[in-house]
């Protein structure tokens, strides 16, 4: 949970300082990166999260991101209404969201299995 919770608040701060008001047809081309640079960061500092706090499987609690990432965009989703952005466009969000926290999990993941274990001194 504390790796949703660094991605929450990183889309809401990217969201509500950096680009305000982003949508796909409200946003201009250079909104849409920085929203984009926004998620990805967002992510990654999530997976990177999740999978520190893990003891085992890093990378595991970082695929573990996907269900309560899952359930906001269903909730975008069942909210959306007439003028809201396209389905794509929501899902192509979240999807932005779980691969960049999976690539922040692998970070963690093959620095632990690269770094040497401290008891044997041989």
């Amino acid at each position: 949970m504390a790796g949703f919770a660094v991605i929450t608040l990183g889309t809401v701060l990217t969201f509500t300082v950096l680009v305000p008001d982003f949508g796909y047809s409200t946003s201009s081309a250079s909104d849409l990166l920085l929203g984009t640079l926004g998620a990805v960061i967002s992510g990654l500092a999530g997976g990177l999260v999740a999978a520190w706090l893990a003891a085992n499987h890093p990378l595991r609690h970082a695929a573990a991101l996907a269900i309560p990432i899952a359930l906001d965009t269903a909730t975008i989703i069942a909210k959306a209404g007439p003028e809201s952005d396209p389905l794509w466009f929501d899902l192509a969000g979240s999807a932005t969201l779980l691969v960049s926290g999976l690539v922040g999990g692998y970070f963690v993941a093959t620095k632990r299995l690269a770094r040497p274990d401290r008891l044997d001194r041989s």
